[in-house]
């Protein structure tokens, strides 16, 4: 691509250059949240069919912008791989509260063939340079797989082999700042391929526990992992890579990373792990603030940080949105490491059922969220209706059995908007 995107901090907004050799374009990024509501604009949902089995629940397991902001991508569990795109009025302008709302239709579906395990875009993607649109997976028994964004097929692979010959597949993937490797994280090493290069070419890094999620900046990599760790590495060289020093705090699997605009800050969540992390990576032997979410599972939460870097926005498995605004908290800077408080300078229950999937748009203030998790049958229920046994249980009993057994699912794809509303405002 030939176009360069920098951002910049403001004082209330976020501009980017749009830098050309001839002539230069300042762009604002919108303000966030300023409305403290949010309007649906487009929904999308999926329901198991009648004649499917009970472990086959079409839950969402992640949703991502793609990098120029035309269309999202969604893992749909046992659905594969959906492409939705942005309705065209909302490319610009404002909105209506009272406008309606879009059903969303995927332009691309790519089926299910194993359980992906992680997904990503290209970073260079542009709709304008039809090679450049294409997204990475990894799946179940399968190698790295590049796909194409307008028709949805199988592009090239890319394989790594253990010490047997045997093709294994990664826990996590991850494109590096310039586009032009890929680095996957398997159990015991980390491989890099050259993207130009398909196959079973690359190099590769040994590391002590498996690769679960990256987040890169530049020349750093985060990389978080199932033993609550997280390491970060100097990726200069191909294939190099120079441990910096490795972070504890997480009491679970670290699941997803995220660093801040500058690369000074790294923010971290894990399953089964109430509290959203934030490292400052020139001294990274604590955090330097916590902050409080739900997360009940060992799902995966999403959060995302939005473009101006002033906002921070998590889902979790209560269904509501937690939102921090560096402007009322600053939640980048303060060093204020305590879980005991709920300091979120917004909240807003947007669904029923967990809420794992989160993205910020890149260019306009509209947030894509995903929703749904695994549910499982009641034993006791199912011995009450086929058997007519019926159990004594206390009330309190009656509450854990209602929560972990429940069976409202919602497992939808929806666009909000989270900027100005003239009639609100």
């Amino acid at each position: 691509m030939e176009e360069n995107f920098i951002l910049e901090n403001n004082d209330e907004n976020c501009e980017t250059s749009h830098m050309d050799t001839e002539e230069t374009d300042i762009f604002t990024y919108p303000t966030l949240f300023s409305s403290k509501s949010l309007v649906e604009l487009c929904n999308s949902s999926w329901s198991r069919s009648q004649n499917a089995k009970q472990n086959v629940q079409p839950y969402l397991r992640g949703c991502k912008w793609s990098p120029d902001g035309t269309c999202c991508l969604t893992v749909v569990n046992n659905d594969g791989v959906h492409v939705t795109e942005l309705p065209r009025d909302l490319y610009s302008g404002s909105i209506s509260p009272d406008r309606t709302i879009n059903i969303l239709d995927s332009v691309i579906h790519v089926k299910e063939a194993g359980l992906v395990y992680d997904f990503c875009w290209y970073p260079g993607m542009n709709s304008s340079i039809p090679e450049t649109c294409c997204w990475l997976t990894t799946r179940q028994n399968a190698p790295l797989q590049f796909w194409d964004a307008f028709d949805g097929s199988l592009r090239c692979s890319y394989r790594g082999f253990n010490a047997v010959d045997e093709m294994e597949p990664a826990l996590t993937v991850t494109f590096n700042s310039e586009g032009d490797r890929i680095v996957a994280g398997y159990k015991k090493y980390l491989r890099t391929f050259d993207v130009e290069r398909p196959g079973r070419d690359f190099a590769e890094h040994k590391i002590n526990s498996p690769a679960s999620c990256f987040a890169t900046h530049d020349n750093l990599l985060a990389m978080g992992s199932w033993n609550t760790t997280i390491t970060l590495y100097n990726t200069s060289e191909f294939g190099t890579y120079k441990s910096i020093g490795k972070m504890h705090g997480h009491s679970g699997g670290v699941t997803h990373l995220k660093f801040t605009q500058d690369g000074q800050k790294l923010v971290s969540g894990a399953r089964k792990d109430h509290r959203l992390l934030i490292w400052d990576i020139r001294y990274y032997q604590r955090p330097l603030n916590v902050l409080s979410r739900v997360v009940d599972t060992n799902q995966r939460i999403y959060f995302d940080i939005s473009p101006c870097g002033k906002y921070l926005v998590t889902g979790g498995t209560d269904g509501v949105i937690k939102v921090w605004d560096a402007d009322n908290i600053d939640w980048i800077n303060r060093l204020d490491a305590t879980d005991d408080k709920d300091n979120a300078t917004y909240r807003f229950p947007l669904h029923k059922d967990c809420c794992n999937s989160l993205s910020i748009h890149p260019l306009r203030p509209i947030l894509a969220t995903g929703s749904g998790q695994y549910h499982f049958e009641d034993p006791a229920q199912d011995l009450e209706e086929n058997f007519g046994v019926q159990e004594d249980i206390t009330e309190t009993d009656k509450g854990l059995r209602n929560d972990k057994y429940s069976k409202i699912a919602e497992n939808s794809l929806g666009f909000w908007w989270i900027g100005d509303i003239p009639q609100v405002t």
